[in-house]
């Protein structure tokens, strides 16, 4: 069974939501508070790896992962081992699952930061593995149990976080590429 893109932003808008809603509310209860413009700027700073990082892999799944390019947004039906995917399987999702702390420090929510934020990141990589896994599986077959025996789920090596943050691949046509 596929899950959706749509039902995925859904899930994610809903967790983000109501994580902020009770930070924002568990912090005014106890007084907590985050230094504004410190914060406001650590979070800025993470959104923007965060975004970086999504437009490098999202790139690398358009350029490697479509056999055509009437596929849709996040349709690959190619598997993609190249770039950042040749040393983790997840990095988008790794990187997109720092995206509630980023939103703590941006609002200035210790609670959401330090605690919601985090669980909220764990919860976000393990759906990564356990709903995409058994997707790509049904989807690439021996070719990503293979693939899934070389390279690790989330890889915190500096030199393979620094690939979701490289020049992106130029735009070409999947088939040309590959």
């Amino acid at each position: 069974m596929v899950v959706s893109n749509r039902v995925r932003f859904l899930v994610w808008i809903i967790l983000v939501g109501g994580g902020v809603a009770a930070s924002l509310y568990l912090d005014r209860l106890f007084g907590w508070s985050c230094p504004r413009i410190p914060c406001i700027i650590a979070g800025i700073i993470l959104l923007g790896i965060i975004l970086r990082a999504a437009a490098v892999t999202g790139r690398y799944l358009a350029v490697y992962g479509k056999s055509s390019s009437g596929k849709g947004f996040g349709e690959v039906d190619r598997l993609v081992t190249v770039g950042p995917y040749s040393c983790m399987r997840h990095p988008m999702h790794f990187y997109l699952s720092l995206l509630p702390i980023a939103i703590g420090l941006i609002i200035g929510s210790p609670t959401y930061t330090l605690i919601i934020g985090p669980a909220e990141t764990i919860l976000i990589l393990v759906m990564a593995v356990t709903i995409d896994e058994r997707e790509s599986i049904e989807r690439f077959g021996e070719q990503y149990i293979e693939y899934k025996k070389k390279v690790k789920a989330f890889n915190l090596n500096p030199k393979c976080l620094a690939k979701a943050l490289a020049k992106r691949p130029p735009k070409q046509q999947a088939s040309s590429r590959m």
